[in-house]
């Protein structure tokens, strides 16, 4: 399995991949929707040759792909299914034509060169942010067709989102109640729902940061903060970047100890703080973090029926 965390040995001489930092961005990461520029939307790992080979590589545990409709907000339209039959090629051609998200799920782990690139737009942040230290890095390759959607959802990691070719109409919304309801985070945070498991409603688009996001530039926002995605008329491809640090994952922890004792003690006035006195053995079980892809391939193929606590996702390795 490969490493997850940012070697401190990286080190590169090339030109940086990320640029238009500020002592301020600096300074905010972490706690407001922050836009940047890249360098990556030529890079030879996201041609349309490479995106091919990965598709015609994957198995079926390394890909989501599903339709829904484009004209409204309408989770129950959203459908799964899995590509059957069909060079990498001919899958990129149905992407150009149809309504179809495909994401491409840990493509570090079967070519090294995604790991490299991985750590080191990683060893960038963690070089640009004082006291930034991530691990379980993970990545993952979008491509979707004109006008296709991701409704408004949440993540678990920290994320941040970059934008390699077409236009993307992005919205940010604050990480706090109503935006982010906290007993539907909880159950996220647990693997009983799905990141898309959040009450949305449409007046909630006055208070989102909106972006449109070009070839060239990145998004990194909030824990936790929702947002939903609209393409522009053309065939998008963008990839994610995912990691946790100590205190994002103090964070998990929090929100599914908070689930478990809604769930099983019927509280709900439970704080989200994750620092306070310490109490109990230091020997506390505490649920594995797993990547956001790891859930949504965990849920997939696990539902609880008999309202027992499911078992957590595994985490990766640290």
């Amino acid at each position: 399995m490969p490493n997850d965390r940012v070697s401190p040995h990286v080190v590169s001489s090339a030109a940086p991949i990320v640029t238009g930092w500020s002592a301020q961005k600096a300074a905010d990461f972490g706690s407001t929707p922050l836009q940047f520029d890249h360098e990556l939307q030529r890079h030879p790992l996201f041609s349309d040759e490479a995106l091919a080979r990965l598709i015609e590589s994957a198995k079926r545990e390394d890909y989501l792909v599903n339709t829904m409709d484009v004209t409204t907000h309408d989770l129950s339209s959203r459908q799964e299914g899995e590509i059957r039959d069909l060079s990498g090629q001919a899958v990129m051609q149905a992407v150009k034509n149809g309504h179809i998200w495909i994401l491409l799920l840990r493509p570090q782990r079967s070519n090294a060169l995604y790991l490299d690139l991985l750590h080191r737009v990683y060893a960038e942040f963690s070089s640009r942010v004082p006291g930034f230290k991530p691990y379980l890095l993970n990545m993952a390759v979008l491509i979707s067709s004109p006008n296709v959607q991701v409704y408004y959802h949440c993540d678990i990691p920290g994320q941040m989102l970059w934008q390699l070719r077409g236009t993307k109409r992005v919205y940010v919304y604050p990480n706090k109640m109503p935006f982010l309801d906290q007993a539907s985070l909880e159950k996220i945070a647990m693997g009983e729902a799905t990141e898309f498991g959040l009450p949305y409603q449409n007046s909630f688009d006055d208070q989102a940061v909106v972006y449109d996001l070009q070839p060239g530039q990145l998004l990194h926002w909030p824990i936790n903060a929702p947002h939903r995605i609209v393409n522009a008329d053309c065939v998008n491809v963008s990839f994610t970047t995912e990691h946790f640090t100590r205190s994002l994952r103090r964070r998990y922890y929090v929100n599914y100890a908070n689930g478990v004792l809604r769930r099983q003690r019927g509280w709900s006035d439970l704080s989200q703080a994750i620092a306070g006195p310490r109490i109990g053995p230091s020997s506390v079980w505490l649920p594995h973090t797993g990547s956001s892809a790891r859930r949504k391939n965990a849920r997939r193929s696990r539902r609880s029926s008999s309202g027992s606590i499911p078992r957590p996702p595994m985490g990766c390795a640290q």
